[in-house]
């Protein structure tokens, strides 16, 4: 399965505010789904293997200022990140859930605002945002 292409599902996306691709403007949205269709010829052994490239992390609750997704349900699931590349400076990402070789995306995040440096880097009330 690990070496299956990766499928997107959007059984859990949240639409509801700041992390729809909605709120994005028409040229980022064509570009993250060029970068989707690009993801969509991996498997999940690549994203790992190219994890340097596409920013393909588990995501760590208690690094960011979300703690956990909307939809319980895909908080049973394996949460992971990823950058779309070549959108906003590489600061866009996308959060979701990871589970027998599904991909169910959950937000698009265009600024990186989900990690909290302060977590990151020890101090306290700082608030700028940061990935690795």
């Amino acid at each position: 399965m690990a070496d299956e292409k990766i499928k997107f599902s959007f059984e859990y996306y949240d639409c509801s505010g700041k992390y729809c691709l909605s709120e994005w403007d028409k040229n980022e949205i064509k570009k993250s789904l060029e970068r989707l269709k690009d993801i969509n010829t991996k498997s999940f052994n690549d994203l790992i293997r190219q994890r340097s490239a596409y920013h393909f992390y588990e995501i760590d609750w208690n690094k960011c200022v979300e703690r956990g997704f909307p939809d319980k349900r895909a908080n049973t699931l394996s949460p992971f990140h990823f950058s779309l590349v070549g959108i906003n400076n590489q600061k866009a990402r996308v959060f979701g859930a990871y589970q027998a070789n599904i991909f169910y995306i959950v937000w698009f995040e265009l600024w990186k605002s989900h990690y909290d440096s302060a977590l990151i880097q020890g101090k306290e009330k700082l608030k700028v945002v940061l990935f690795k």
